[in-house]
């Protein structure tokens, strides 16, 4: 049912006036990889460095601060990796909906994404009681470490999409 619904998105947008400008476009893949990877790039770097600060690495430092500094920054790249990300499916919409690996990604981006709510919403409640020189609780660390392997795993699985036995093999011009 799954496959069913990703193969029925792939041909809604095949089907899509925007996707016939953009997939006829020589520099619109390029253009859109280029911003996917540095607002991705720049949402990660801000992530990590958040998640080591909750994993207790440079206690000097408050956490509330760097909280404040780099979610900022770090949800608007996030926002521009999304609707760059959601461009690929218009450059090219066989590709995407019914990758298995970018299938993989969606998941650990839905669970990095309940990861950070979860703790945003109970775990950071007493962080005035830990928020410099001294470690984090384990419940935070243990959380900061689930969001660092989410967002590695979201990265790899984004680089392996390319190496992946089903790209390239729904592409309409290519006859395997």
């Amino acid at each position: 049912m799954f496959n069913e619904m990703m193969q029925n998105l792939s041909a809604f947008l095949a089907e899509n006036s925007l996707t016939d400008l953009l997939s006829l476009s020589y520099y619109s893949f390029p253009v859109v990889e280029v911003i996917h990877v540095v607002t991705y790039g720049t949402f990660f770097g801000g992530m990590m460095m958040l998640d080591f600060r909750l994993l207790g690495i440079g206690r000097f430092i408050s956490s509330q601060q760097t909280m404040r500094y780099i979610l900022n920054i770090a949800l608007y790249a996030f926002a521009l990796a999304v609707f760059s990300g959601i461009v690929f499916f218009f450059v090219t919409p066989w590709e995407y909906p019914v990758n298995p690996i970018f299938q993989y990604k969606m998941m650990l981006i839905l669970l990095a994404g309940l990861n950070a709510l979860w703790m945003h919403k109970y775990l950071l409640a007493d962080i005035d009681q830990w928020d410099m020189n001294v470690k984090p609780p384990i419940k935070v660390r243990v959380s900061a470490f689930f969001s660092i392997c989410f967002w590695v795993g979201v990265v790899a699985c984004g680089r392996l999409i390319a190496y992946s036995s089903s790209y390239g093999l729904n592409y309409p011009g290519l006859n395997f």
